[in-house]
């Protein structure tokens, strides 16, 4: 899944940013262009978007779209929430947890309008769980981790509806039965179109574009297809799909007048999983997996406003899903409404680091380290020092959650007896395991781990 953006120190303007946010879900390191890691996927509107803008190089996600969801909205590691295991089920009642302040409440204390189309997948157990009780003006698409992209079925569920929040009618919800038969992308088309052309340009806007786009079921209409002789067809099928819908949404904020303040973050939500269709490139592992092809994803920043966005072509700084809540608040006017209207003080428990120095500078780094993951169920962990990557226990176990048992986060919780470290600059392949050549920097990493516990 994707993410773009644009940073309040380089606004020097009175003038807030437009943000528009794109997260795209399965897309893997070798299902784009620009990173040459696949010679049979074209996306020329997105590679030119990343060449005109800012690529990161070490973009890092968890390895499940929920996790990696969950700490865009609340600023924390999914091990800090305590949902880094899985997603959340058809049908289920697990939620994101109702205390957590997300990234859209926020932002609407700046004065912005806020707005969800496609992928929620935090929870609808409660209405309280719903997008639009948690800092959405608007949501429209679907709750759960997928759906089918004509019939918007999973399982046995209907899943395709729309809410919104106003003062004069407050919470309603529309389950869009309406919609059954037509291709979920020219239903996002149709809405983006809607909330722009309604839009007050003088507001500022945050649109959080969840694509559906290129999860599982592989499908797009036949006018998108050009060729048919293997599945990677069907993939370059549905990102030309994609690229359409979102080359649609910059022409609607150019009709509007808003995309020369506007700013886009874009990046998947993980890496491929492992099929026919997809493609991590050279990286090792697939999506479920703490292995460079499961957590490191495509992404970019881009602005043609140069108040926005002065600094241009790539970054190797490590950049963290989490990362984007301090990111967009900072861009978005800070946290002084928010503690002004409410009386209360930001979450001082946040693992987000504010990025948008990368705007206008892009060598110096915010981050030398990112807690990846720490699984009890799995007993692996994975982190990043500097150049090393150190994961620990069998990233090859199959373990799952066992009903009603109890996964304590401590020491025991992972298996310290299998070590493995790279040098994930010098090997982004992870072809060469150093720990034996370096027990030094392993007790170090090691010690930094089990501390986090």
């Amino acid at each position: 899944m994707l993410i773009l953006l644009f940073l309040m120190p380089l606004v020097v303007s009175a003038k807030k940013p437009h943000i528009l946010y794109v997260v795209m879900d399965d897309q893997g390191y070798g299902d784009i262009g620009y990173t040459q890691q696949s010679n049979d996927i074209k996306t020329p509107f997105l590679d030119s978007l990343a060449a005109e803008g800012m690529i990161l190089n070490r973009h890092y996600s968890a390895w499940l779209c929920t996790p990696t969801r969950a700490s865009i909205m609340s600023g924390k590691y999914p091990i800090d929430l305590g949902i880094q295991h899985d997603v959340f089920s058809t049908n289920t009642d697990e939620c994101l947890n109702e205390k957590e302040l997300l990234l859209p409440e926020v932002v609407r204390h700046n004065g912005y309008a806020t707005h969800l189309v496609g992928k929620w997948h935090l929870g609808y157990a409660r209405w309280s769980c719903m997008p639009c009780k948690r800092g959405f003006d608007s949501a429209y698409g679907y709750v759960n981790g997928k759906t089918g992209y004509t019939d918007h079925i999973v399982g046995n569920y209907y899943d395709f509806y729309d809410c919104q929040t106003t003062k004069k009618d407050g919470f309603t919800w529309n389950i869009l039965t309406q919609d059954a038969g037509i291709y979920s992308l020219y239903l996002y088309n149709r809405r983006v179109k809607q909330i722009i052309e309604n839009h007050d340009p003088e507001q500022p806007l945050f649109l959080y574009l969840a694509m559906q786009s290129v999860h599982s079921s592989y499908y797009a209409p036949e006018k998108y297809y050009t060729c048919h002789d293997t599945k990677r067809c069907t993939m370059q099928a549905m990102l030309n799909a994609a690229e359409d819908l979102l080359q649609d949404t910059m022409g609607y904020f150019q009709k509007a007048g808003m995309w020369n303040n506007t700013l886009m973050v874009y990046h998947a939500d993980n890496g491929a999983p492992h099929s026919d269709y997809t493609s991590n490139g050279f990286l090792n592992g697939y999506k479920s997996s703490l292995w460079e092809g499961g957590v490191r994803t495509v992404g970019f920043l881009y602005s043609v406003n140069e108040t926005i966005q002065s600094a241009k072509g790539q970054t190797d700084c490590y950049v963290h899903v989490s990362d984007w809540y301090r990111t967009i608040i900072t861009a978005s006017g800070g946290w002084d409404a928010y503690v002004k209207t409410t009386g209360l003080s930001p979450p001082t428990e946040l693992d987000s680091i504010d990025q948008t120095g990368l705007l206008s500078d892009n060598s110096t780094c915010a981050r030398d380290q990112i807690m990846l993951h720490i699984d009890p169920v799995k007993r692996v962990a994975g982190y990043f020092k500097g150049k090393y990557k150190l994961l620990i226990g069998d990233q090859n176990s199959k373990a799952s959650c066992e009903k009603n048992k109890f996964y304590p986060l401590d020491v025991g919780s992972i298996d310290l007896h299998i070590i493995q470290l790279f040098d994930i600059y010098a090997d982004p392949y992870e072809e060469l395991d150093i720990s034996d050549e370096h027990p030094d920097i392993v007790e170090e990493l090691k010690k930094d781990v089990i501390e986090y516990l």
